[in-house]
């Protein structure tokens, strides 16, 4: 009784902590950017306006504390590589919202959040287990140093399809929460009906559930922060690693389809990585009715926004809207194919 009081408790903690550190410290953090002039045009409004930008450095500590607090009551590693692979694409994020980096340089950058979150398996040897789980079909064969490879280049792409998903207000706070919720559901599901899992690997995902619930509070429409890369990548990070450690990551993939489109349809029509700030043309325009249409400019890329207002002009809320729809519908395929899973 005692021991599922503990770890009640520290279920609770492990998402209250985050949350009312970030409630508690955002207004004052904002004021401080705004006089330090740390503001960023919100082009999609007209005219612009000013937002306080970045939020990222408030969000990881936010994280940090939630994944400290779980590491020190279960005594475990899990949340210490998830905390460290976010940190280091945090890192790299900051230094690209003040320095601004090439379009080729944050991807292979990013390896080293990969690396610094395996290499903790050497202090936690069980930190990830080397196969996949497919509903219904089961496991595949172990094998670490392939497994480990693809989780290393997992954490790239899973950051940059998170930072691909930040241009317009409340979408990546949205994105970040719906997702986070799903992967919450799988562990949740295999830890329920797989004696052996540990339920802190439970706890380790609700500081990323806490962090961007808190953040949607100041980024939803119309937006008083903006996380900047360093927020957007430490989100894809961080859920990239409570996807491996957690055994989940099907379904983690089906959660964030949208995203991985997005990223495809970008990429392919750009021909590579290149710097968004750095595009020779935008996606979308606000049009004199003051709603958001898709560009018809040959060298516009392609992007899930795009696509989604070459049906009909939008407000930028209702544009919002639609992508925040898409992903719930792909966080309901991904919460049937834990259940698919682990339960049947």
């Amino acid at each position: 009784m005692t021991a599922g009081l503990t770890e009640a408790g520290l279920l609770i903690l492990a998402f209250a902590a985050p949350f009312v550190l970030l409630l508690a410290l955002f207004p004052s953090y904002l004021r401080a950017l705004t006089r330090l002039g740390r503001v960023a045009d919100d082009a999609h409004k007209s005219p612009p306006t000013k937002v306080p930008m970045p939020a990222g450095p408030l969000l990881f500590a936010g994280l940090a504390v939630g994944e400290l607090a779980v590491a020190v009551g279960f005594r475990t590693y899990v949340p210490v590589a998830v905390a460290a692979g976010a940190g280091v694409a945090f890192a790299i994020g900051l230094v690209d919202d003040l320095y601004v980096l090439g379009g080729k340089t944050k991807p292979i950058l990013l390896l080293l959040a990969g690396i610094a979150f395996v290499s903790l398996s050497v202090l936690q040897p069980t930190l990830y287990r080397a196969d996949i789980f497919f509903p219904i079909l089961g496991d595949t064969a172990p094998h670490f140093i392939i497994y480990t490879v693809l989780a290393v280049a997992a954490f790239p792409v899973v950051a940059n399809a998170f930072n691909m998903m930040d241009a317009f207000n409340g979408e990546i706070s949205w994105f970040t929460l719906l997702t986070s919720l799903a992967l919450l559901v799988g562990v949740t599901s295999r830890a329920l009906f797989q004696s052996s899992f540990s339920p802190s690997r439970v706890a380790s995902s609700l500081p990323l559930v806490a962090v961007a619930a808190a953040f949607l509070i100041y980024n939803r429409y119309p937006s008083r922060a903006f996380d900047g890369d360093s927020g957007s990548l430490m989100f894809g990070a961080a859920f990239a690693g409570l996807a491996v450690t957690g055994g989940v990551e099907i379904a983690a993939i089906i959660a964030i389809v949208p995203a991985i489109l997005n990223s495809f349809y970008t990429l392919s029509s750009v021909r590579g990585f290149v710097e968004r700030r750095k595009m020779a043309s935008r996606p979308t325009y606000i049009g004199e009715d003051g709603l958001l249409h898709a560009s018809m400019e040959k060298d516009a890329p392609n992007t899930l926004v795009r696509l989604v207002l070459l049906t009909s002009s939008m407000s930028e809320r209702e544009l919002v809207a639609n992508i925040v729809s898409l992903t719930a519908v792909a966080c309901v395929f991904s919460v049937i194919i834990s259940l698919m899973t682990w339960v049947i």
